[in-house]
């Protein structure tokens, strides 16, 4: 649609400056310009077509603006290529630096890393890749911890709207996805951290919306 729409503009210069561009193409190749008056209609024609471009291009706009909500995830997180993802963990010796009072904070919540050889939808893969838990020996070493997995919770569905806003819906389980508002938020913050990696990720938001509440 880029091309296209950089195809569309040229024609269109080419359309309506094609005349004074071959005067100015002359006047340097020794011929002497002859000067244009543009008269009433020769105006009119000009702002007509000008109006006619612009419907177009508002045209073109609005169809790329209601079509993306599907075409986004799939335009935007296929990779066929080896790609190196975050995924963030609870890291208790990270918290344990903060004063008494701050600790089990959002800030200790820090990435290690994983490579996907290929993906039709990286940031499903990603976020199914989080939930497994699978923290290796070294990074438990490094004190990361997570309460993943939960056979129970799962990721349902994910849709990504043109203005970056991610809905994820999981299956709600009693007594894991409810609970003490800091553990709640700590669950929520993994999975949003993680999410928000991704540059066209701008707001994450649950569903059930009881989803990680108190």
């Amino acid at each position: 649609m880029f091309w296209f729409l950089i195809i569309f503009l040229f024609r269109s210069y080419l359309r309506l400056f094609n005349k004074p561009l071959g005067l100015h193409i002359s006047w340097r190749f020794g011929k002497v310009p002859q000067q244009v008056c543009l008269t009433g209609s020769d105006t009119s024609s000009l702002t007509t077509q000008l109006d006619n471009i612009q419907t177009q291009l508002d045209s073109i706009t609005q169809t790329l603006q209601s079509e993306p909500g599907s075409r986004t995830e799939d335009a935007l997180f296929q990779t066929t290529a080896p790609i190196k993802v975050a995924l963030y963990y609870f890291n208790q010796s990270e918290d344990q630096k903060l004063p008494p009072e701050q600790q089990v904070n959002v800030n200790s919540i820090l990435p290690v890393y994983r490579m996907f050889p290929a993906s039709k939808n990286l940031l499903v893969d990603t976020i199914n890749e989080l939930l497994k838990g699978n923290l290796t020996a070294n990074e438990k070493t490094q004190w990361f911890m997570t309460e993943f997995p939960n056979s129970k919770f799962v990721l349902l569905g994910a849709e990504l709207i043109p203005d970056g806003t991610l809905t994820l819906e999981f299956s709600d389980v009693p007594w894991f996805t409810d609970g003490g508002s800091t553990r709640m938020l700590i669950l929520s913050s993994l999975i949003e951290k993680t999410a928000l990696q991704f540059p066209w990720v701008k707001k994450v938001n649950f569903i059930p919306e009881t989803l990680f509440q108190p």
